[in-house]
């Protein structure tokens, strides 16, 4: 590729990346203000958590959070977006990687997401890249097709340095690009069940994770006798307040993993397995979010998913939803808040699908080298790399899944019930997202569409789906 058209394909890549932020900075789409992720998670760009915000004031940039270790005239540079209590424990892992590799001088700086993704392809166009980065599964085949990745095929695969067997198969599926692995594993991440196991006591019903509701009939069975209003009332009984309801059953969260896990449990999707063919206005897609839509407005027993709810995670703290769907991360809430962890259960996602089929999205931080790196950073970036996939069990303090299976299986599970249980889970039945150069821009016009069908109780849920699945067609159909 001559140097002429690669710095072209970087600045149209810089140019996209950049509209498509403004776009969703600037427009609030009807997907509610609190289904977004709460703040500090550093879990998905934050151009797809714009999406979900309603209209919020202009900022001064976020201070970069800068770790150094060592000093020399070249250090490693990495830029990540793990700022939030994750942020801390992978500051302490580069602290002992820095301990074992005096030799190896590093800079990292955790920078917020949105920060992220202006900064890296603008400096990836200018021919000035850090030496590596870290962001997500899901993006791997949007950057990858706008030049902004170095293949990792040759660098980290072929002599063994990595192995692929030793990763979940569909996500090394989805950061591969035309035969060519484009990025190192570093974490799973993703939806969990947490629930209250007082609240459960109250109702009368059992608290251990086998005796759970395995199918949307039962969920729905439990969550009408769960679920109460300030006067002690069930949505059953006579007289029931749905406008001040003390104790909610559940609670419609980030859409980023909500939607996608709920589609695929009705057997239901955006796109089919040939991540062409789109599928969200299929029969099974509008049964799926039909059953939300009802939770919400027929038989109240979950908040409607309109701006200003009161974030899940809050309402859990709170004593005040008995079934929460929210991310390995939130053992770091459980950890600040050990009255709260002292009776919460973790299980695997519950099915809400009619036959009780089980799935559940997780995502992972990979480890990238940026276009135009020269061989002395992709060796730096080397070393950082294989370190941290091969020492990544200390990363299982931030709550989140290290993605080596055998540093999963070496998991004590009396120190970290939560992430081994999120591991046998993303194993058993974890899919990942769709693995489109497009997906930015599909995961808006479906996320989109799916809160404009749960906005109101007089909302078309299947004529909302239709008008996304047009224009996600319209987005595929393109070269």
């Amino acid at each position: 590729m001559n140097k002429m058209y690669r710095t072209n394909k970087l600045l149209l890549s810089l140019t996209l990346l950049m509209v498509i932020a403004l776009a969703l900075s600037s427009c609030a789409p009807a997907a509610p203000a609190a289904t977004s992720a709460p703040a500090g998670e550093a879990t998905e760009a934050a151009a797809t958590e714009a999406a979900q915000a309603t209209e919020a004031p202009v900022a001064a940039e976020p201070t970069p959070v800068v770790n150094e270790f060592g000093t020399c005239a070249d250090p490693l540079i990495l830029w990540h977006g793990l700022t939030g209590t994750d942020g801390a424990v992978f500051a302490t892992l580069l602290e002992q990687f820095s301990k074992e590799n005096p030799d190896v001088c590093l800079k990292a700086e955790g920078l917020q997401w949105d920060i992220f993704f202006q900064k890296y392809p603008t400096a990836t166009a200018a021919g000035s890249p850090p030496d590596m980065v870290i962001f997500h599964a899901a993006e791997v085949q949007q950057m990858a097709s706008q030049g902004l990745m170095t293949p990792l095929e040759d660098i980290m695969y072929k002599d063994g340095t990595i192995k692929k067997s030793d990763y979940n198969s569909s996500l090394i599926d989805q950061i591969t690009v035309d035969g060519q692995t484009m990025a190192v594993p570093f974490d799973n991440h993703g939806w969990m069940l947490w629930y209250d196991k007082k609240i459960l006591e109250d109702a009368g019903y059992p608290t251990d994770a086998e005796s759970l509701p395995k199918n949307g009939a039962e969920f729905l069975e439990w969550a009408q006798k769960i679920t109460t209003d300030v006067n002690g009332k069930h949505p059953l009984d006579a007289g029931f307040d749905k406008d001040n309801v003390q104790i909610w059953a559940h609670s419609f969260t980030w859409p980023n993993y909500t939607q996608p896990t709920t589609l695929w449990q009705f057997g239901g999707g955006v796109l089919a397995e040939d991540n062409k063919t789109v599928i969200l206005d299929s029969p099974e897609s509008i049964a799926a979010i039909q059953y939300w839509k009802d939770l919400m407005y027929k038989y109240y027993v979950c908040p409607p998913a309109i701006p200003g709810q009161i974030w899940a995670g809050d309402l859990f703290k709170n004593g005040r939803v008995a079934f929460m769907w929210e991310g390995t991360w939130t053992k770091g809430m459980m950890n600040d808040n050990p009255d709260i962890w002292a009776h919460t259960g973790v299980a695997f996602i519950n099915s809400l699908a009619p036959d009780g089929k089980q799935a559940v999205k997780f995502d992972s931080h990979v480890m990238v080298i940026p276009a135009g790196v020269d061989e002395d950073g992709q060796a730096k970036a080397k070393v950082l790399m294989a370190w941290l996939a091969k020492n990544g069990a200390a990363w299982a303090n931030s709550g989140q899944v290290p993605a080596n299976l055998a540093v999963q299986a070496s998991l004590d599970e009396a120190t970290y019930p939560s992430v081994v249980l999120a591991a046998k889970q993303f194993n058993a039945i974890g899919r990942t997202d769709m693995a489109s150069k497009y997906f930015l821009e599909i995961q808006t016009a479906y996320q989109t569409a799916i809160g404009n069908a749960l906005a109101s109780p007089d909302s078309d849920v299947a004529a909302e789906l239709k008008a996304g699945a047009e224009a996600i067609r319209a987005i595929v159909a393109r070269p």
